[in-house]
């Protein structure tokens, strides 16, 4: 493949994931509601590291793993700053 059409694939990949991402948001609003409703708190690091070891674990690539974890945890902590908005909305 040439050089742009490996950045079209990209490009491509990057699509489908902001559809992922709009989905993972709306539900960790859900999750928020949830949370103070049931007066739970937003960060539980067991379950978080839980994921991360189980995801990283169905990547192929080996070699990908570590990278998957450190963007993951990315998103874990950015899906916790919009719980805590959710939550600073609510009071």
């Amino acid at each position: 493949m040439e050089l742009e059409e490996l950045r079209a694939a990209i490009r491509s990949a990057d699509r489908d994931m902001t559809g992922l991402f709009e989905k993972r948001m709306s539900l960790v609003k859900q999750v928020a509601a949830y949370k103070i409703q049931h007066d739970m708190p937003i960060y539980d690091a067991e379950r978080e590291e839980k994921n991360v070891q189980e995801l990283s674990a169905l990547i192929a690539d080996i070699s990908s793993r570590p990278a998957f974890a450190v963007w993951y945890r990315q998103l874990m902590k950015l899906c916790r700053k919009a719980e805590e908005a959710v939550r600073q909305k609510d009071q």
